[in-house]
């Protein structure tokens, strides 16, 4: 039996990286790097057996090979970060490379010559390796890299790191005629039953970018190598603190295998790590409404009442952004004074944490939206709507047996002889059924149906006109307030020299309140109503669980695991019963409508509207709760197989989405 086992495993091993190379799609998100090169002599010449170590700068951790018989050497799953390369061979002076950058998905070419042989004295020759190379000639991988200094240091508004994605060539952010779904509650050209996800960093337009002119749905985001998209709107899933961002790259195009799924852009993002030094930062940005200009949109009245001594405003802007990272080895002290640490995690295990917060209010009008609004006139609102009568005359069609009234001129249809043609004249509405409403008011006229209860009721809910005019004669002066909270903690630790593991876990609390078009208590009959799209309270929550282990078997196979999951909670409360406008969520009843919306999750006002070409009214009502939740699982393995400078690569990516 224990032959004929031994005799099957080989071929099984084979079959068994056959099936997981094949398997589903291949697409994991591996955002470690290599550093590939060959190792020659003073003449030119290859040299084998070369020792090759390559040592992370900040924590230490180091990876050694050797140089083939062509002198030919790669390292692989290397963090992005900074390295030294120890170089050394019998018979030369040792070769130090200081200062190697090594960047997410980078292969880094490192050619090096042995130029001194060993003697007396120093036998090592120091190296300046500066920064990374300005072209990536090992790879056909088009794209950027945005190091975490440049994510930190440029200004970014609502700190929202993906907008930097637009620094790469062929990388925008759309526009509302562009292709695809919007942030900031916008709708594009993206087919029918478009939607955007706009309660996350609303303000700077969430993580919509558009990549050489690919729908924005069609890029895939990926956090510490494991899965970070959410499912519903084709957006990111966890927006890491831009101080806790190692680097993170875009690629646009000719994207490698294990990348796979992505029409669009690769965004591949990297968490920070401790180190052996104990490093932090900590961050504040206010801006309030005493540091801003008052512009005419914001005056206390409309322009022309400016005359009259009404003062101008500042608005309410207020960004106030604040929060801190820390990071360092994690050690464990001894009971007792003056005793040394009886664990020094230097080196081997390490911490890093991040804090962020957002407290931001910006009135709610801009982006497409406008301070006045039309609400019915105090005529309207009695049944009267002479004044929406215009010049001119209106043909209608009736039976033949019809019988029109006085000052009314009526033919037979030239194009249908079974009908009657009338003009009927200006300055007189008119039932459907050609019957003139005495004094143009539908309350004089309880049999022509066009006047209801509930709809006079509705009428005399809207708060009065502020202004003049049949149309945008009500100023609207409502704010939006947004609240973000976000917190991520990341352990590193090394379990031996041949294998390390680390574990992150991430939380951010969104929530964004927009005012009421009209303001609680001015409705004339004290039924206030919700009015203004997105009006209420909204959230958009997340967290993240993500698990690695890279494991060296032998200095040319490595194999490396990750394990995922995300939730994101994405939702609308209902103003009258969970959200925080204080709408009566009887509102539909009290004004006449008691069988509507009456469900525990959905009462409120029906969503209704005025809709004429000309006068409009405000929409009222809401579109009652919306809640939604995704939970995201991702299992990733690669091994990594080094022959040389030549790299081998088979894996699955494995991904549940509910």
């Amino acid at each position: 039996m224990n032959k004929t086992l031994k005799k099957w495993l080989p071929l099984f091993s084979v079959v068994l990286v056959c099936v997981l190379a094949l398997s589903g799609t291949i697409n994991a998100q591996n955002n470690k790097g290599s550093v590939v090169g060959t190792v020659k002599d003073p003449n030119n010449a290859l040299v084998p057996n070369a020792k090759i170590v390559v040592t992370n700068n900040a924590n230490g951790a180091s990876r050694e090979v050797t140089s083939d018989e062509g002198g030919e050497f790669a390292v692989t799953n290397l963090d992005p970060g900074n390295y030294k390369i120890t170089i050394d061979a019998g018979g030369f002076k040792t070769l130090v490379l200081t200062s190697v950058t090594v960047e997410t998905n980078a292969r880094v070419p490192v050619d090096v010559s042995f130029t001194e042989v060993s003697g007396a004295g120093d036998n090592t020759v120091l190296v300046t390796a500066d920064g990374a190379p300005l072209v990536e000639s090992e790879t056909s991988v088009r794209g950027d890299t945005i190091t975490g200094r440049e994510v930190t240091d440029l200004p970014i508004p609502q700190r929202n790191f993906t907008l930097l994605a637009a620094l790469s060539p062929g990388v925008t952010r759309p526009t509302g005629t562009s292709v695809g779904v919007l942030g900031g509650g916008s709708f594009a050209n993206g087919g029918p039953g478009s939607s955007t996800e706009s309660t996350r960093f609303r303000e700077s337009g969430g993580s919509v970018i558009s990549a050489n002119g690919a729908r924005v749905t069609q890029n895939n985001f990926s956090l510490d190598g494991v899965d970070n998209n959410e499912s519903q709107f084709g957006q990111i899933a966890v927006y890491p603190n831009p101080d806790a961002i190692a680097e993170f790259k875009i690629e646009t195009s000719v994207p490698q295998a294990e990348s796979g799924r992505a029409g669009g852009a690769i965004i591949s993002t990297t968490f920070k790590s401790g180190g052996n030094a104990v490093h932090g930062t900590l961050f504040e940005n206010y801006q309030g409404r005493f540091l801003s200009a008052a512009g005419a949109q914001f005056d206390e009245n409309n322009s022309p009442a400016n005359a009259q001594g009404f003062r101008r405003t500042p608005p309410n802007y207020i960004t106030h952004n604040y929060g801190g990272t820390v990071g360092g080895p994690v050690f464990f002290p001894r009971p007792g004074e003056g005793t040394p640490f009886f664990y020094d995690g230097r080196n081997r295990t390490f911490f890093f944490v991040s804090v962020a917060g957002q407290r931001n209010a910006t009135p709610a009008f801009g982006g497409g939206e406008f301070q006045f609004v039309t609400v019915p006139t105090v005529r309207q609102r009695r049944g009267d709507f002479g004044e929406l009568l215009t010049g001119g005359t209106s043909d209608f069609r009736f039976p033949l047996s019809y019988i029109a009234p006085t000052g009314v001129n009526c033919r037979v249809n030239p194009d249908n002889p079974a009908q009657r043609l009338c003009t009927f004249p200006t300055g007189t509405i008119f039932t459907p059924a050609g019957i003139p409403v005495p004094g143009n008011n539908l309350a004089n006229c309880p049999s022509c149906g066009g006047f209801s209860q509930f709809a006079s009721n509705l009428l005399n809910a809207y708060p009065l006109p502020t202004g003049a005019g049949l149309t945008n004669n009500f100023r609207r002066n409502r704010s939006e307030r947004s609240n973000v909270d976000s917190y991520d903690i990341k352990i590193d630790h090394k379990i031996t020299g041949n294998n390390s593991i680390f574990g992150r876990y991430s939380k951010s609390k969104n929530s964004r309140l927009r005012d009421n078009n009209f303001p609680i208590g001015t409705s004339p009959n004290n039924n206030d109503l919700p009015s203004g799209f997105g009006a209420g309270d909204e959230f958009g929550n997340s967290r993240g669980v993500t698990l690695g282990d890279t494991h060296s078997f032998t200095p040319t196979i490595i194999n490396d695991a990750r394990a995922g999951w995300t939730r994101v909670e994405i939702g609308v409360n209902n103003p009258g019963i969970n959200g925080s406008l204080g709408f009566d969520p009887n509102v539909s009843a009290n004004l006449g409508a008691a069988n509507i919306n009456n469900a525990s999750t959905d009462q409120g006002i029906i969503l209704l509207g005025i809709v004429e070409p000309n006068t409009s009214q405000e929409f009222v009502g809401d579109g009652g709760a919306f809640f939604f939740q995704s939970d995201n699982y991702n299992f990733a393995d690669a091994v990594t197989i080094v022959r040389g400078n030549q790299i081998f690569k088979v894996g699955t990516d494995l991904r549940n989405r509910r």
